[in-house]
């Protein structure tokens, strides 16, 4: 039977706390790859730090 999440101990609570907050990171990341990957295609420019290289400063 199914037991009623207030019955749960506090692992449990935490384990299910951490794998939502893992998740939630995991597809964080996966969303810049892809922006990353898309904006390397669409402009072929990889992903800079800093100034640009045409900055004339």
């Amino acid at each position: 039977m199914m037991a009623n999440m207030s019955d749960c101990p506090a692992k449990t609570w935490l384990a299910m706390t951490f794998l939502s907050v893992a998740g939630f990171l995991v597809l964080v990341v996966l969303l810049l790859t892809v922006a990353a990957l898309a904006r390397y295609v669409r402009t072929g420019q990889g992903i800079t730090f800093g100034r640009w290289h045409d900055d004339p400063r």
